[in-house]
């Protein structure tokens, strides 16, 4: 999983296994254009100020503020993604 520590992917990988209905909400993301534009801009965002120098986590609060209002627009669409990433807890 590009972008997720080793801890995380472990802890996302056991949560699909223990809900296998999540992979097929997470597969329907793949489907949604306006949507994986949006995440790899914020990933291509994030990765860009961790390369000038920015700590991972400021430059993701950073990128994820910058877009609130679109992530806010999609949030039901992206519901099953930030469980999975513990976003929102």
């Amino acid at each position: 999983m590009k972008g997720v520590s080793g801890d995380q992917a472990e802890a996302i990988a056991k949560q699909i296994e223990e809900h296998p209905e999540m992979a097929n909400t997470l597969k329907a993301l793949e489907g949604n254009k306006e949507v994986t534009e949006l995440l790899k801009k914020i990933q291509d965002e994030i990765e860009a100020k961790k390369k000038a120098g920015m700590p991972e986590q400021y430059a993701a609060v950073q990128v994820m503020g910058k877009y609130k209002s679109e992530i806010a627009k999609h949030r039901n669409a992206l519901a099953p993604l930030m469980q999975l990433m513990g976003i929102g807890r």
